[in-house]
């Protein structure tokens, strides 16, 4: 499944719990099997498990960091799909994150049409800023490389984000290849 598509969150956090836990069963197995079949830790063989827990680390932290994303619901996906003008074009995301220095931001759904960025953002997003002038700062500077930035539009319900959605009209010839862009940069900006 890409990035971008309905589900993505979920089946990127079954795949790292998949692969936390044959990591985390070779580190035991490891060090088991070099303490059972060599009476002591100090082998060749415990590299297995010295190795193996790097990568065991890097994965947790990252399913630690996405355990907390709450996508749509089957129902608001199939609301946004059925009531949103556009949504069988390429211009709706969902399951974003952005990765910045002071965390990752997790959006449900993302349009990206027309020169203009709508997000629909959670509750856990509001906890930590308060009001929507500062997130659409912390947005922004995910995009600060972009010559001519986009507007940045923020919902927190789903009836919100479908009316804005279809207030966005049809790209003109000067977005098309801009909005293309900026789609590419949204979808590699996070997990």
């Amino acid at each position: 499944m890409e990035k971008g598509n309905y589900g993505y969150i979920e089946r990127y956090k079954k795949k790292l719990l998949i692969s936390i836990s044959i990591l985390g069963i070779v580190i035991i197995l490891g060090v088991f099997f070099s303490v059972a079949l060599f009476d002591t830790k100090k082998t060749l063989f415990i590299l297995l498990p010295i190795l193996t827990s790097l990568p065991f680390a890097k994965q947790l932290v990252e399913y630690i960091l996405c355990a907390g994303f709450k996508p749509l619901t089957k129902e608001e996906y199939a609301f946004i799909r059925e009531k949103v003008s556009y949504s069988g074009e390429h211009s709706i995301f969902y399951d974003i994150s952005l990765s910045r220095y002071e965390g990752i931001l997790y959006f449900p759904a993302v349009v990206v049409r027309d020169g203009r960025m709508l997000f629909l953002y959670t509750d856990k997003l509001k906890k930590k800023y308060p009001d929507a002038e500062s997130l659409k700062k912390e947005i922004a500077k995910s995009f600060e490389n972009q010559k001519k930035p986009y507007v940045i539009i923020l919902t927190t319900t789903v009836k919100e984000f479908v009316k804005r959605a279809n207030a966005i009209k049809a790209p003109g010839e000067e977005f098309t290849a801009r909005d293309k862009k900026m789609q590419e940069t949204l979808l590699s900006l996070g997990v």
